[in-house]
């Protein structure tokens, strides 16, 4: 029996998100990855990082799909909005967040594979995080690799990230659920593939907003299995901006 089998049949699924694990199955032991579960659904939003490069992606059916960022190109080409897609990977024990290894688009005929990154990956270097504004209705809370809820996504298409610990503030979590109208400030980027912000001060409106405890300073990206920690809040050269008040809209 492979490590990957009794790490399966261990229950340690959710660790293996954290560490890992999946991706080294990839490079080491390439017959593993028919032991992981298959997902399959259609895209309806693409994730994006405050660089501006692909981290994920969120199924017609809520199920959010996570790669590291060294995928974004080949996902960008292979991956478009409303296909047909199977991934395989390992899922948050209890949340809807898969960690994908692997992903196959029966539209495109493309394969995308997590094989851990390149030689040459560090830093990135896409567009630059400037301050931004958003608002919409809540559609679904969203979670980092190791299942613990960091953002969530609005109606419109537009992700907001706070720090974890924010939704276990009642007066923020009680903004971050399904149906909520949000505002919110910070710092972030749109491109065509999406629109995402850093929550630096959040409310029911622009003119009621409350400001939230920053993250800590992020450090350089390095890897320590594919997602690198908890999700965009470690992407590397991502500083917060200090907030300020929104103006009136």
């Amino acid at each position: 029996m492979t490590r990957l089998k009794l790490l399966l049949a261990a229950g340690v699924a959710t660790t293996m998100l954290a560490t890992g694990a999946a991706s080294a199955a990839t490079r080491g032991n390439r017959a593993a990855l028919k032991d992981l579960p298959t997902y399959s659904g259609t895209v309806a939003h693409f994730t994006i990082t405050p660089r501006g490069t692909i981290d994920g992606m969120i199924l017609s059916n809520g199920t959010e799909v996570l790669f590291p960022p060294y995928l974004s190109t080949e996902i960008a080409y292979a991956v478009k909005q409303g296909d047909q897609v199977t991934v395989r990977g390992l899922k948050a024990a209890g949340e809807p967040v898969i960690r994908g290894v692997t992903i196959n688009d029966a539209t495109t005929h493309q394969r995308v594979v997590d094989n851990g990154p390149p030689a040459a990956f560090g830093p990135h270097h896409h567009d630059r995080a400037t301050r931004m504004m958003a608002d919409g209705k809540v559609a679904q809370v969203l979670y980092d690799p190791g299942g613990r809820r960091n953002g969530v996504l609005l109606e419109n298409g537009t992700v907001l990230h706070l720090p974890p610990p924010e939704f276990g503030n009642q007066k923020i979590a009680a903004l971050l659920k399904p149906g909520a109208t949000v505002a919110a400030v910070g710092a972030g980027t749109a491109n065509a593939l999406g629109k995402v912000v850093m929550v630096r001060a959040i409310g029911p409106s622009f003119d009621a907003l409350n400001r939230i405890a920053p993250p800590h300073r992020p450090h350089r990206f390095q890897h320590r299995g594919p997602m690198a920690g908890p999700g965009a809040w470690q992407h590397a050269g991502w500083q917060p901006s200090p907030w300020q008040p929104a103006p009136a809209k």
